[in-house]
């Protein structure tokens, strides 16, 4: 009695090792999404979805999860690239695209050896789903909130979508800043006073232009008094950046501080707990990189060391804050 191996063609083994990729992909998308349910479990269904395609010998399904990883990457070192270059070490980078090739060619090659008269899916809703992928962030910015200084407006956990400045920001806005002391860490405020405006503090009331501000967003959080903090601009209590300290001397008049035009004063709205333009000074148009619209996911914030997933502790999720606009 002979036994008879067939061999696997190899159109078949082309298309089980891309189902295996796409498959692989979306899990580890899904384990990723327990720690970050928004940005993990969108991308685990659709390699999910890819994976079914391929299974059903849709061809679209293959091409379109090996486009979709090109535009994940292009997407990752644009905004790499915008932030002032990687923070990994170059064979990290080097390891992470040897992967990232290898997955898009097995996909690329599962689709190339669909059987003739395989039904090619839907090519228009891949090239637009990866066009999005990578155009998206492009305009719109992910920010993770991980100080109390804007508390109760932002809180520590929210997870916020920012997008450009078109235009100046005017009173009461709130913006995304670069910290002027290092430019690298971006911050969360809001423009309280611009160009031409007096602006003051008086036992923690903000008073602009002589009129006291209806604040109902404005927090204090400690019993003390700090005459520099809540008496803006009375003498400071902190040592200034040089500059800023001469800067403040020179447009204090009357007690007030004299916004210069084409200038902006910034406070967070945890005024007790806020590095703000109190403490490193008027800001320009420049500094201001965009606004926050919408906070589309938020989770108490626990010991980094932890870092338990959040979507085995719903208890943590702030489900009355996603998708709250601002």
């Amino acid at each position: 009695m002979t036994d008879h191996f067939q061999p696997v063609p190899r159109g078949s083994l082309a298309i089980t090792v891309g189902f295996a990729t796409a498959l692989l992909l979306g899990g580890v998308c899904l384990a990723a999404g327990l720690w970050n349910p928004t940005a993990g479990l969108p991308l685990a269904a659709i390699f999910l979805i890819s994976a079914y395609g391929i299974y059903k010998h849709h061809s679209w399904s293959a091409y379109g999860g090996a486009l979709l990883l090109v535009a994940l990457a292009a997407a990752s070192f644009s905004l790499l690239a915008r932030a002032g270059g990687p923070t990994i070490p170059a064979a990290g980078i080097v390891l992470d695209l040897m992967i990232l090739g290898a997955a898009v060619f097995a996909l690329y090659r599962a689709g190339a050896r669909m059987p003739a008269g395989s039904t090619p899916g839907s090519r228009s809703a891949w090239i637009a789903l990866a066009v999005l992928i990578f155009v998206f962030p492009q305009f719109c910015q992910a920010y993770m909130i991980a100080s109390s200084s804007m508390a109760d407006t932002l809180l520590t956990g929210d997870q916020v979508l920012v997008l450009p400045l078109t235009k100046a920001p005017v009173r009461g806005e709130i913006v995304q800043l670069r910290y002027p002391a290092d430019r690298a860490q971006m911050f969360l405020k809001r423009v309280v006073a611009v160009g031409g405006d007096r602006v003051r503090l008086r036992n923690k009331q903000l008073i602009v232009n002589g009129a006291p501000v209806n604040e109902p967003y404005a927090t204090h959080r400690t019993g003390f008094t700090d005459d520099f903090r809540d008496n803006f601009p009375a003498a400071p209590t902190v040592t200034l950046p040089g500059a800023w300290a001469e800067e403040l001397r020179s447009n204090t008049a009357n007690g007030e501080l004299v916004v210069p035009a084409g200038k902006f004063f910034v406070l967070g709205d945890n005024r007790d707990e806020s590095l703000d333009s109190r403490y490193f000074g008027f800001l320009e148009q420049s500094d201001f990189t965009g606004r926050p619209v919408l906070v589309y996911f938020s989770a108490v914030r626990t010991d980094p060391e932890t870092h338990s997933p959040v979507l085995l502790h719903p208890s943590r999720i702030r489900w009355d804050r996603i998708f709250k606009g601002l």
